[in-house]
């Protein structure tokens, strides 16, 4: 008996941005270096249109390679080399913890997480890249397809994992990196979706967690990976919309903390000095090891929200952070 086909890639990227991938490809500043060809200028020489340099022409050469125009300037034989194209390896890791749950439907954190590293990984997979996927929730890290693959085969692997994933438990970030090392291919993109806000886990603090994190992918960086930060928000965790006397309850779906109860007015100033404060910390740490931080909130519009994180991938300069004009 066939299995259950599952979700379909279409049901979790809007038509709106489908249709932008048809015609934005999924390219970064720098060259890549994948094992096969593809569409990605390489850092090493080979079979592409771009002119890279000449070299003189040693016995055992293509004689087809040889630029007479070269040869006829400099009287000896010299060979034209152009920048190969080769295939960009993307794995992308998502935090489906419960603390994604936040937020109504398609505009929860975790939705809009999902339809984005949905649309990651059909960029990808549509113009030859490979891409991996890793799950971090209900206390563990879901590696099945982390190894990076081709295909539509892949693609429909991608889509059945994030449509049956559901925001549960805590999610092991920490533990993330070391599990991406050994099997990401030379010079990888790697994209995280997570809120970064609260990464606490069972007997670890939020704090110690967020370094453990940060300085995994600052490793990965070192290892001449591309790391992505894609921190989604919602539009409450950057204006704490509640206000007056009332008493508000806080209630952490992880279950790590205990519940927290008091008025809105005493809350809402303290939380939004300490989030902001958090939030540009957490910018600037990420620029310093040279991490892509971008920010979407769930309100934004997907489509151009993707635009703006492929500019960034591609090396244009970074538009002002959505939700700024929410800092107090």
């Amino acid at each position: 008996m066939a299995a259950p086909r599952g979700t379909s890639i279409a049901e979790l990227v809007p038509p709106d941005l489908a249709a932008l991938l048809r015609t934005h490809p999924l390219t970064l500043q720098r060259p890549v270096w994948g094992r096969r060809h593809g569409r990605h200028a390489s850092s090493r020489a080979g079979l592409g249109h771009d002119f890279r340099d000449h070299r003189a022409y040693v016995p055992g050469d293509d004689p087809r390679q040889l630029d007479w125009r070269a040869v006829a300037r400099r009287d000896r034989l010299v060979l034209r080399q152009t920048e190969a194209e080769d295939e960009l390896a993307v794995t992308l890791a998502i935090d489906v913890g419960a603390n994604m749950g936040y937020g109504e439907g398609a505009r929860s954190k975790h939705a809009i997480a999902t339809a984005m590293a949905a649309a990651l990984a059909w960029a990808a997979l549509r113009q030859g890249d490979r891409a991996g996927l890793v799950l971090a929730g209900a206390g563990t890290l879901d590696t099945a397809l982390q190894r990076t693959a081709a295909g539509n085969d892949r693609l429909d692997a991608i889509a059945r994992a994030l449509g049956a994933a559901r925001p549960l438990g805590t999610a092991p970030l920490q533990r993330l990196p070391e599990a991406l090392a050994p099997r990401l291919p030379p010079r990888s993109l790697v994209v995280l979706l997570t809120d970064w806000l609260d990464l606490a886990i069972d007997g670890q603090d939020s704090e110690t967690v967020e370094a453990a994190l940060l300085q995994g992918l600052v490793q990965l960086r070192a290892r001449r990976h591309d790391v992505v930060l894609l921190q989604v928000l919602h539009r409450d965790e950057l204006t704490f919309p509640w206000q007056g006397e009332g008493v508000l309850r806080f209630v952490d779906r992880r279950g790590t903390r205990a519940d927290l109860e008091g008025a809105a007015a005493a809350m809402r100033a303290g939380y939004l000095e300490r989030v902001h404060a958090h939030l540009g910390a957490l910018e600037g740490r990420c620029e310093l090891h040279g991490i892509v931080h971008h920010r979407l909130v769930t309100d934004e519009p997907l489509a151009s929200a993707f635009m703006s994180l492929l500019a960034r991938l591609a090396g244009q300069p970074a538009q002002a952070d959505v939700g700024s004009e929410d800092r107090p």
